[in-house]
């Protein structure tokens, strides 16, 4: 009966819209504002009809238009944040398009030459960006993008209020916003979503996107009804450049050249790096067609030095802990990078057509030399690894936008794809059995640094364990098209609505697949065959009944440097050119060694290379209804309704494991269709009772799709364990309150204090528990229920929705002003500042292990504590500098306390450590060919990141990855 209503009321809305609009006014007014010195569009100039609701604001061109408008004289005012608001009066007639352009003049000291400089108007633009918008944004602009770049996209986001960055050798790939994990936010090129890199969750890579292609960044921290809902986090979106020239028909072009250096102590290429970039722009046909084409090839040094430690609970304490393991890992990560951008615009007489086109490419060639200490089994384990991760993503759009007789189209079709392809990864371990750990084993409270200190390292016992090579590929392709129709009504000079209603369809398929080669302990009887092949082939005396040493593989030449600061010492490097041929003569063998009955020791896994494999589809389509209602130039109201259906589709293996498992696993495939559909009412609120002041307050609901391999309809059953993806998991809700206080002036700039609350439903969590008897066949497969042993207790790994609502909340200041009013050279000086603090709450579900005299019993409860990746404080600051031709930033990020590991147990629960990092990047111009030299510094003091668990403050992670530096030339002509 509610949804009849909602219906019938929908219908009787469109149908007074229609009236109204027919019977509208056809008058409009548009023009461009630009900077009356430099000719530069003044983009997010806020432009009102003085006296009246009616009102817009400027477009990435400085172009702005007000439709149905009534004849008359009117008083029209365009301001715009450091520079001087004009007023002009003009008279329109009916069915009249006029046009009105404004050249606003920068705010200085009376009697002095005022010139913007380059961080100035950076800041400018995003301060306007932002309070010109219907949600609550933060901006990167342009100008602060193109003249003084940070190091890569990610990066740029993570300087705004309530962002932080996951970094991998110590390259921003992902950010958390608002305390919620990378999968929780919405990640778009032009509006396009990227498709998802991740195999398993629906988060993207942002490492893939250069900032040098970029017209703009925006991070909308809430949603109107007119944006997808599938976000509870944040909406990102990046925004492809046009082209843009002096004297149109004369093209342009770009290039920049950089090298880079890193200081971290034994990285092996420190100098080889570079960044090139290419560009072409033009305009042609008197200014209506743009051209835009960008190449970027980039090479980066990203090795690091990691430390990882794994506890326990030492009995049923709450504050003691036993050490159980540690690893160190010295990791030669070296990527390379293709980037591109292709966007034709034309403008219309009354619209404008754009082909937006972006492709990225990354190979990322890591080899990881580790050594594992484990205190349970008295092992020294070292290892080498090593993978070719290639990464490739394409977005495409074509949007169009054309004012009709009533409405304002604005249609999208476009396609995202991405793959990951890991074609031949591998990893060779030997192992020491007895290496002199015992004194730590069940011993309370060890720091993990005493460790390798008393490690017997004995090569000569030392002998090769383990061999494994895989090979996988991942892929996601998304079709899509949207519609928005929108028309402006005018109910008198104090009252305007615009009226906006629209839908979207997407298809999306996807599919994962993996091959595994490995087997049982190369040092085994089963293993002769192999072994005979290793001594053959490098002409070795190994003694056959012990194995392989690993003597005759360590690499004398290689050297690890002061790892992590010389707190850790590893000892024995493997030599990567042995080991890999190692792995090409056992490939090249592999039906010798099944013919010599070798094969458990190496041969294709058929249980691993067929549980995890999925393919499937997805079938997204919305539709919604919004109003912005303007009620004088104070008030302006935006309520709306937005439907929004997902049909999902997947196919998974299920399936038994047995001891012929590795040779032939006894499975089947099943398909499972779920459907997903909801209302989500949202209403947000703009009050500006003074010229320098706004509140702006947020309603809205939001969903989170599950993890793909969380909804998987997967089954594994093993002896006494079952894994069950729970395929009827439904999306995660989040209602959402947002209240936002701004203040701004040509002098204060914009200060901004607000606060956000997060009351999330049905979160999914992994958990663990245990039934037995007939509560075990619901988990069951039906062709494998035969199998079932009703006196077992079985072990149920899956997800499910948590009961418990969570919350999570905090407070956002910002402040960005320019000294303009400063004396002299201080005039130039530019700062940025923002604090966030989040708080959350979440229930984890836990089953507890009870073990009495007669009996195990199992006890399903739960713990509390923050959502994972939630930071407590995390501050920015930045401080720039504009002088003449010279400009430079200096930057501090600083965020403690990031929720990094949920445990029962209270001692073992990690947090990250207090993380400060200072950046620098400068530029000069110079006099010749409008050359720049510019060059960055980052993590200018060698910060490392560590998370330590409660108990004890002793690390459980720690990533050094030292400081890098770029230097380089741009030039345009």
């Amino acid at each position: 009966m509610r949804r009849v209503l909602l219906n019938s009321n929908i219908i009787v809305f469109f149908f007074v819209i229609m009236t109204q609009a027919l019977l509208a006014a056809n008058s409009s007014i548009e023009g461009y504002v630009k900077d009356a010195k430099t000719g530069e569009p003044l983009v997010g100039a806020n432009i009102l009809i003085v006296g009246t609701s009616m009102g817009a604001a400027t477009d990435l061109n400085g172009k702005y238009f007000i439709r149905n408008v009534l004849s008359g004289t009117y008083k029209i005012r365009a301001s715009y944040i450091g520079y001087k608001e004009q007023i002009k009066e003009i008279y329109i007639k009916e069915n009249l398009q006029l046009k009105c352009d404004f050249s606003l003049e920068p705010v200085g000291v009376e009697g002095k030459t005022v010139v913007v400089t380059a961080q100035a108007s950076g800041q400018s633009q995003a301060i306007n960006q932002q309070l010109s918008s219907n949600q609550i944004v933060n901006v990167v602009s342009a100008a602060k993008i193109q003249e003084l770049p940070d190091a890569n996209a990610a990066e740029s986001v993570g300087r705004l209020p309530g962002v932080s960055v996951l970094r991998s050798g110590g390259e921003g790939y992902e950010v958390v916003i608002r305390g919620l994990q990378p999968k929780y936010n919405r990640i778009t090129i032009d509006g396009i979503q990227m498709a998802s890199s991740n195999p398993d969750d629906r988060s993207t890579d942002l490492s893939m996107i250069s900032s040098n292609m970029l017209e703009g960044i925006q991070v909308a921290k809430t949603v109107t009804p007119d944006m997808d809902a599938n976000v509870i986090g944040g909406t990102v979106n990046f925004e492809l450049r046009e082209a843009k020239v002096d004297v149109p028909g004369v093209p342009q072009f770009g290039l920049l050249l950089q090298g880079s250096y890193n200081n971290l102590s034994n990285a092996y290429n420190k100098l080889n790096n570079y960044k090139y970039v290419g560009s072409f722009e033009n305009r042609l046909n008197n200014n209506k067609f743009g051209i835009f084409a960008q190449i970027d090839i980039e090479r980066k040094n990203l090795s690091s030095n990691e430390m990882g430690a794994s506890y326990v609970n030492a009995g049923n304490s709450t504050t003691q802990y036993w050490t159980s393991g540690l690893n160190l890992d010295d990791i030669a990560r070296d990527r390379m990078r293709y980037n591109g951008a292709f966007v034709l615009d034309y403008i219309l007489p009354e619209g404008k057509i754009k082909l937006d086109n972006f492709f990225s490419s990354g190979n990322t060639k890591v080899i990881d030399r580790n050594e594992a200490f484990g205190i349970s089994n008295n092992s020294h384990d070292y290892s080498l690894s090593n993978t070719k991760s290639i990464l490739n993503t394409i977005t495409n759009g074509l949007h169009f936008q054309q004012q009709l007789p009533i409405f304002q189209l604005d249609a999208r079709l476009s396609h995202a794809y991405s793959e990951t392809k890991d074609p031949n990864d591998w990893s060779i371990d030997f192992l020491q059995s007895s290496a002199g750990l015992n004194q730590f084993s069940n011993v309370s409270n060890i720091n993990p640094l005493a460790i390798p200190k008393a490690a017997n390292n004995n090569f000569a016992s030392t002998f090769l364990q383990n061999i494994n090579n895989s090979n996988s590929f991942s892929r996601e392709r998304a079709l899509t098209v949207a519609i928005d129709l929108k028309t402006n009504l005018n109910l008198s000079d104090f009252v305007s609505a615009e009226i906006k209603f629209g839908g979207k369809y997407q298809y999306m398929k996807r599919s994962y697949a993996i091959e595994e080669y490995n087997g049982q302990s190369a040092n085994g009887g089963s293993a002769l065959f192999v072994d005979s092949l290793i001594e053959s082939y490098f002409s070795l005396p190994i003694d056959k009944r012990a194995g392989v040493p690993m003597t005759y593989f360590i690499d004398q030449n290689y050297d690890y440097g002061q790892f992590l600061g010389g707190d850790y010492k590893m000892v024995a490097p493997l030599n990567f050119s042995m080991l890999s041929q190692i792995m090409n003569l056992l490939n090249n063998n592999l039906q010798n060694i099944a013919n010599n009955n070798g094969a458990v020791t190496y041969a294709r896994n058929n249980y691993s290379s067929t549980t995890n494999n999925y393919s499937g589809h997805e079938n997204g389509s919305a539709f919604y209804v919004m109003s912005i209602l303007n009620v004088g130039s104070e008030l302006t109201i935006i309520p709306g309704v937005r439907y929004q259906n997902l049909q999902t589709v997947y196919t998974g293996v299920r399936g038994i494991q047995s001891p012929e498992s590795f040779y032939s696993y006894n499975h089947y495939d099943t398909t499972v269709t779920q459907i997903h559909d909801y209302w989500l009412p949202d209403v947000s609120l703009r009050y500006k009772p003074l010229s320098w002041f706004d509140v702006r307050l947020s309603y809205s609901n939001t969903l989170s799709y599950p993890d793909f391999s969380a909804i998987i309809p997967r089954i594994d059953m093993a002896a006494n364990s079952i894994g069950w993806i729970n395929y009827r998991l439904i999306p995660s809700r989040s209602t959402n309150y947002d209240a936002y206080f701004s203040f701004y002036n040509n002098t204060l700039g914009l200060f901004t204090i607000g606060g956000f609350l997060k009351q999330i439903e049905n979160l999914i969590y992994p958990w663990s528990f245990y039934v037995s008897g007939a509560n075990v066949l619901q988990y069951l497969p039906y062709s494998l229920i035969k199998t079932f042993n009703t006196h077992s207790t079985y072990n149920i790994y899956t997800f499910v929705n948590d009961s418990y609502k969570i919350n999570d909340y905090g407070m956002e200041l910002d402040w960005q002003t320019h000294f303009w009013y400063f004396p002299g050279p201080l005039s130039g000086l530019v700062l940025g500042i923002n604090y966030t603090h989040i708080f959350s709450k979440a229930q984890y579900p836990f089953t507890y292990t009870k073990v009495t005299n007669r009996s195990i019993q199992y006890i399903d409860t739960s713990f509390t504590d923050r959502l994972l990746y939630q930071p407590d404080d995390i501050a920015n600051f930045s401080l720039g500098f504009d002088y003449k031709g010279f400009s430079i930033r200096v930057s501090l990020l600083y965020q403690t306390d990031i929720f990094t590991g949920p445990n029962f147990w209270p001692q073992l629960r990690s947090h990250s450590s207090a993380y400060r990092r200072w950046d620098l990047v400068a530029k000069q111009e110079l006099p010749w060919f409008g050359i720049q030299v510019y060059g960055n510094i980052n993590n200018l003091n060698s910060e490392n990141d560590v998370s330590v668990i409660q108990g004890g403050g002793v690390p459980i992670s720690q990533q050094d990855y030292g400081l890098t530096a770029d230097l380089g030339l741009r030039f345009k002509f």
